[in-house]
């Protein structure tokens, strides 16, 4: 008896550490990571569901593509879809991740190399996170280089 007690104490154990770590929330950093690598995967669904009921999602400039989006179901129309129409090749590489922390949640700035034909420079994104979801987003992306680069 005294053998079955200990074995279930430790499975309850263990399985209470495996949904601790399981349910445990991502950095800001790793938040923004995945989002990327879900951009990049073309997973619109797992990308939506990184973000907030009500992302604001902001490209700047004049491009097909800019505007100020609410919702991902708005940004995957608007921005995810027509991307590849202009810039077939489009690709970003992460430069660098910084954090900041603020009242009410965190910011993310990362620095990221834009690629494609025609297509070599930098941008610069802005998240907001809070409640452990991305709730905004703003690019500063390199307008002329995108325009000049554009398949049209």
């Amino acid at each position: 008896m005294k053998k079955i007690l200990t074995v279930l104490i430790f499975s309850l154990t263990l399985s209470l550490q495996a949904m601790h770590h399981g349910d445990s929330p991502m950095s800001a950093e790793e938040l923004v990571k995945k989002a990327y690598a879900t951009f990049a995967a073309g997973d619109s669904e797992a990308w939506a569901k990184l973000h907030a009921v009500d992302l604001k999602f902001t490209i700047l400039g004049q491009l097909p593509h800019s505007g100020t989006f609410n919702g991902t179901e708005a940004t995957i129309k608007n921005v995810f879809e027509v991307i590849p129409v202009y810039w077939p090749s489009f690709k970003l590489e992460t430069i660098n991740i910084d954090t900041v922390d603020s009242k009410s949640g965190k910011t993310v700035y990362v620095l990221n190399k834009l690629m494609g034909d025609n297509l070599n420079s930098f941008a610069l994104h802005m998240f907001t996170i809070e409640d452990n979801k991305i709730a905004t987003f703003t690019a500063f992306d390199d307008y002329d280089s995108m325009r000049q680069a554009m398949v049209e």
